[in-house]
């Protein structure tokens, strides 16, 4: 099946940019959109879904969500390099199950030296730096109408990293992931970080050369584009009138998609955060490998009996 979304509006940001050098001399490179999106969740009871998966200024076609194939146009007039701009409106979500009441994404705060806008290939945390773990800026995605005696909440995020680095590290250590607040009660708030988070998958982009050997010497580093999921347990909190999740990532970042899902069934400590399932060529790589291991291990065994 494929969808046609021309007509809806949509947000979108950035490049993968592996390289500061090549970033400063083009900041208008634009590189393939990633292959990690965000899984299907399956919640029991009244549920709500977002997924925002084109977070660039550029036309996406045939982008599979879910099994269907869809195409997403891009978000103009979100600002340029450096990401300083502010932009014009939050973008609501591409994706949903309440079109009449779509959570939306905001740029919340600029990092050191620019911040997010949409670019060629992704949502890109933009900068002039070539240090690791600089602020790129914090995003935040707000659910102004979340489902009646909301329990479980779940958020996935496509990122890519920039220097090894994904989210920005603050001066206390603290990496600034995902972080639920929820307005509750009579204007009662709270922060809370995820009951459960995991790397649902990760795909490698590139290597690097960077000072992490012993003695500050150069060493190659793998660079990933990685899918995060988050699940918050929210049944100790009754009335719960809205709330967002923010995070900040690190300058030169790349954020390709995002999903937002609820339920108002509580699940506790029990993971519904979906798992990925390897293609059929990996899984026929792992076979093989398997086999090839067996096949050693016998012959290993057979060696050994015959001495």
């Amino acid at each position: 099946m494929r969808v046609n979304l021309i007509n809806m509006k949509y947000k979108s940001n950035t490049l993968t940019t592996l390289g500061v050098t090549a970033l400063l001399a083009s900041a208008s490179i634009s590189y393939a959109q990633s292959a990690l999106t965000p899984l299907e969740v399956t919640f029991g009871g009244n549920t709500k879904y977002d997924g925002w998966y084109n977070l660039s200024s550029s036309l996406k076609e045939d982008v599979e969500v879910h099994g269907a194939l869809y195409d997403f146009p891009g978000n103009s007039g979100y600002g340029s390099f450096p990401g300083y701009g502010a932009w014009p409106q939050a973008i609501g979500s591409q994706l949903n199950s309440n079109p009449g009441s779509a959570a939306a994404l905001s740029k919340l705060a600029n990092g050191s030296g620019g911040g997010a806008y949409p670019s060629g290939g992704s949502m890109y945390f933009g900068g002039f730096s070539g240090d690791q773990n600089v602020d790129g800026g914090t995003l935040g995605v707000l659910e102004s109408s979340p489902v009646l005696d909301v329990q479980t909440i779940i958020f996935q995020i496509e990122i890519g990293e920039a220097f090894a680095y994904d989210y920005f590290v603050d001066g206390l250590g603290v990496e600034q992931v995902p972080s639920l607040t929820i307005s509750y009660g009579v204007g009662e708030e709270v922060t809370l970080n995820a009951d459960i988070s995991t790397l649902i998958d990760s795909l490698l982009t590139d290597t690097i050369e960077m000072p992490t050997g012993e003695g500050g010497t150069m060493e190659e580093v793998d660079i990933y584009t990685n899918l995060y999921g988050y699940q918050w347990d929210v049944s100790g909190y009754s009335d719960i009138v809205d709330f967002s999740v923010s995070f900040t990532a690190v300058q030169h970042a790349q954020l390709y998609s995002l999903q937002l899902d609820q339920s108002d069934i509580a699940y506790g400590t029990t993971s519904m955060i979906p798992s990925a399932v390897p293609e059929p060529a990996a899984m026929a790589l792992l076979f093989g490998v398997a086999s090839s291991s067996i096949v050693v291990l016998r012959r290993r065994r057979v060696e050994k009996t015959e001495i």
